[in-house]
């Protein structure tokens, strides 16, 4: 079966990639065996075809199976009319149009992504139960509630501290989940979908939106579009990459943690999750003067929202440094700290730490505070924090960004 399916995305691969020059649609027969396609038989006909051959002579689809229907089904739903593989009793019938295909690499990695949901229903339901507008289970509408909303690689597990915060002054709270991989416009179509439904539910309910890093930008794909329906008050941005990050070339490093952190604490986690929910397209859409954020930035700010910006000019690096340092001192034993030189060496290293810890820097690690203004926007506020400090605990205090986002929720 895992023979059957790493090879049928194999050939979803390939068929998407080569792309050789046809006059004109092709259609080809490769017979069966036994109800059974040979994949070496099928690695012939590409090869007709003008595609490269893939051999894997001991594997074949039954295409009589669930699984073999899957596979099939899978093929057909990622590539569309470029190519569709249908079935006759005796035979397999290949029909491959060449302008029909991907054309791209993000048109090649969406099919991927449809190739491995449509393959794997159970897990990708799985995944999808994990994503959307998570709410309370009971909801006052003439209470105020507000949406968090995680930024790249992330969570909702991330926002616990500050989702207490914000119950205890009185606040109804909800969290939205997304395929951070995904295109980001993709993640805004998704946000639109799961909030005008909760829209239509309550539609006096008066809403504010806190959202962390690339969050900002899923939010605001949907409130500064055509297709926004109000009922939005606050729209809170913290560290937000609204002109991208330079960081974004290193995004696997936190796909890797994201994933790591499922397999250990979920335990629907298939691998396929490491496709469906993205290949890096977000990636792609956060860099610098990408497409996709030029897009973003040339639709105006949404009248009516107040929107606010809170950035961090503390790099993740000094912090990490200064407590590195800071260990040094705890290891001079504390008799040795009495004597003379000692204590002079001890308040050295103190000083130095703390130098380091509360060093300014232009970014809060991923994001510079360059990037973090959006024109048409004047209420914007530096701390001294790093991306993390802004939103989560760091030894057991609240968020950096707490007073901050507590005042604007009043006003």
């Amino acid at each position: 079966m895992m023979c059957q399916r790493l090879f049928a995305l194999l050939i979803t691969l390939t068929l998407a990639t080569a792309m050789p020059a046809m006059a004109a649609p092709k259609q080809i027969h490769v017979p069966l065996k036994d109800g059974k396609l040979e994949l070496l038989d099928l690695s012939a006909a590409m090869a007709q075809l003008g595609l490269p051959a893939v051999n894997c002579p001991v594997a074949a689809i039954d295409v009589k199976s669930l699984d073999g229907s899957r596979i099939v089904h899978a093929l057909n739903a990622a590539l569309g009319a470029g190519c569709t593989l249908k079935f006759t009793p005796d035979a397999a019938i290949i029909h491959y149009d060449t302008e029909k295909l991907p054309a791209n690499t993000e048109a090649t990695k969406a099919a991927v992504r449809t190739f491995t949901a449509t393959v794997a229903p159970e897990a990708t339901a799985a995944q999808n139960r994990t994503m959307g507008l998570l709410l309370p289970h009971k909801i006052d509408p003439a209470r105020r509630t507000v949406l968090l909303v995680h930024g790249l690689d992330s969570d909702r597990e991330k926002w616990l501290c500050l989702g207490d915060l914000l119950r205890s002054e009185g606040y109804q709270v909800g969290w939205f989940s997304y395929p951070s991989d995904q295109p980001i416009a993709d993640s805004g179509r998704l946000f639109a979908k799961h909030y005008e439904a909760f829209r239509q539910m309550f539609p006096d309910m008066r809403v504010d939106i806190v959202a962390h890093s690339m969050g900002s930008l899923v939010t605001r794909v949907y409130i500064e579009s055509d297709a926004y329906a109000g009922g939005i008050d606050h729209l809170i941005l913290i560290g937000p990459p609204n002109a991208g990050s330079r960081w974004a070339k290193y995004r696997f490093l936190l796909e890797l943690d994201e994933h790591y952190s499922l397999w250990r604490n979920q335990p629907e986690w298939r691998p396929s999750w490491m496709i469906t929910d993205g290949l890096g397209e977000a990636g792609t859409d956060l860099a610098p003067n990408s497409a996709f954020i030029e897009t973003l930035n040339a639709q105006p700010r949404r009248d009516g929202v107040k929107y606010t910006i809170i950035a961090g000019d503390r790099h993740p690096a000094w912090r990490i440094a200064g407590r590195t340092v800071g260990a040094l001192e705890k290891a001079i034993p504390d008799r040795a700290e009495h004597l003379w030189g000692f204590r002079q060496t001890v308040r050295g290293i103190e000083r130095f730490s703390d130098r380091l810890k509360n060093r300014n820097s232009r970014s809060d690690g991923p994001v510079s505070l360059r990037s973090t203004k959006l024109d048409g926007v004047s209420d914007r506020v530096v701390l001294h924090a790093d991306h993390n400090e802004l939103f989560q605990p760091i030894d057991g205090q609240p968020p950096l960004s707490w007073d901050v986002i507590r005042d604007r929720l009043q006003r």
